[in-house]
């Protein structure tokens, strides 16, 4: 039987085709301009809605695969989750044992009796003796199959309140467990929020660092400058650092360290101004 962790890994591949599909299909949107299209981009059109229509078919059966998984892995969870039948104890079990092995012998008891009971009655003398002992070992098996179906009952009794006693203690203990991971997860998001008040803070510096570096007197490329103080560029930043799930960004962005990028192109970007005047 798959487990619920191999279907909850295929499932993340199934949203993960999903993602790269939905990205195609916008890719693949048919060019608009407002002027008549070259016959270039008419042709390039058809090719973009053969595409868009594959990808829908495509989404359809993905989209339909992961309803099934989620279906799966749903039941897969619950039945993994499942309390499973407590064992009976040892004690139970002998007498249950008891309890079979007696039956046993009595179903023989009374094959014996029904087998001498004609000629036992009519005077055989093997027959009789074959026939009283028959009777005697069904009338002390009866009351002994009687005192072992109590016993079994107060056994099953035990055992049903000793497994209600056992699922306490388990509760208690899972419970308590749960309690001491959720502070930790608190801890954790109380952490988290001081490095965002610090992210906060540090973020609140760069509008000062703008205005110093363009009243530097410097020649300032702002075209390259620009492209450092977009969300792009601390998006790849965030990807460079692993966070990109963490703010939805794209996984297909690509990754590149902020301080990089601010020391790449602020090197090319800062010239040393033209002196003024005209040499004597």
């Amino acid at each position: 039987m798959t487990t619920s962790t191999e279907i909850l890994a295929e499932l993340n591949d199934v949203l993960e085709r999903a993602r790269r599909l939905y990205i195609e299909a916008v890719a693949n949107e048919p060019l608009r301009f407002n002027r008549r299209l070259s016959a270039a981009e008419e042709h390039e059109n058809d090719r973009r809605r053969n595409r868009a229509d594959r990808i829908a078919i495509e989404m359809s059966n993905n989209n339909a695969e992961a309803t099934r998984l989620r279906k799966a892995y749903a039941e897969a969870l619950a039945a993994e989750r499942a309390p499973k039948p407590a064992e009976p104890s040892k004690a139970l079990e002998t007498l249950r044992r008891k309890r079979d092995e007696l039956t046993a012998r009595l179903k023989q008891f009374r094959e014996v009796r029904a087998k001498h009971a004609l000629s036992g009655v009519e005077g055989d003398k093997k027959s009789n003796e074959a026939l009283s002992n028959a009777v005697d070992g069904l009338a002390a098996g009866v009351i002994e199959l009687e005192t072992l179906e109590l016993a079994i009952k107060e056994a099953e009794a035990r055992d049903l309140e000793e497994e209600h006693a056992r699922a306490e203690r388990n509760a208690d203990e899972k419970f308590r467990a749960g309690v001491a991971a959720a502070e930790e997860l608190v801890v954790w998001a109380e952490k988290f929020d001081n490095h965002m008040e610090y992210v906060a803070a540090h973020f609140a510096k760069l509008e000062a660092l703008q205005t110093a570096l363009r009243k530097s007197g410097a020649d300032i490329n702002t075209d390259l400058t620009n492209r450092l103080f977009i969300m792009a560029a601390r998006d790849r930043a965030a990807k460079a650092a692993g966070l990109h799930r963490v703010f939805s960004i794209d996984a297909t962005v690509s990754a590149s360290k902020l301080g990089d990028a601010f020391r790449a192109l602020l090197k090319s970007a800062i010239r040393r101004p033209q002196k003024e005047g005209k040499v004597a």
